[in-house]
């Protein structure tokens, strides 16, 4: 928690421009991919979104790499290049080029 009152910088968390969890899914919003590591400290806010997203009808996937933080390895391990592409694989299934 203290973490998330210092990002908050005194504001309403629950508000949607600082937590996408309270956000409204339910008009139109696009297929998405969320990742996030097990040593995130987010994690649990990602699993959250990802649940959000789906009971709202929302196409989601949901990656989590084991021992990441909040960005991964910074590029410096193998998990990154899978981590990359599942996200290329996800664009490329669901973004019109």
């Amino acid at each position: 928690m203290p973490a998330n009152l210092l990002y908050a910088g005194g504001h309403d968390l629950s508000h949607p421009y600082l937590s996408p969890l309270f956000g409204d899914f339910t008009s139109g919003f696009p297929p998405t991919i969320l990742t996030t590591g097990t040593r995130d400290l987010f994690l649990s806010n990602t699993v959250r979104m990802h649940r959000a997203l789906r009971a709202a009808g929302v196409l989601a996937e949901l990656h989590i790499v084991e021992a990441a933080g909040h960005a991964g390895f910074f590029g410096q391990a193998p998990e990154d290049e899978d981590l990359e592409n599942e996200v290329r694989r996800f664009i490329d299934a669901h973004w019109a080029r």
